[in-house]
């Protein structure tokens, strides 16, 4: 099964992307949409960056991604056994590391 960006957790790179810019168009509008769209692209590597961070927490996060790499902290309970330590989602489950 083919990796899906959705349901995986996978770290995107931050790939820097030169800015094209001919005379014939107005400089000023395509640096705007050139710093916009590389600002955007910082945003989407970082969040995957802090995705993919072990952090310890107390509840199960809104959407996890198989990979997934938390310290459980009560009173979530991720393993059903009122234990904390660290959990990785599977896909369907979180299971003890």
């Amino acid at each position: 099964m083919p990796v899906n960006e959705i349901t995986d957790l996978t770290l995107r790179e931050y790939v820097y992307n030169d800015l094209q810019a001919s005379p014939e168009t107005a400089f000023d509008n395509v640096l705007k949409d050139h710093i916009l769209k590389e600002l955007l692209e910082i945003q989407t590597a970082l969040k995957s960056l802090s995705e993919a961070a072990i952090q310890a927490t107390d509840q199960e996060p809104p959407k996890p991604k198989k990979g997934m790499v938390r310290f459980n902290v009560l009173p979530w309970n991720a393993l059903g056994n009122n234990s904390s330590g660290l959990v990785v989602y599977n896909g369907t489950a979180w299971v003890a590391v």
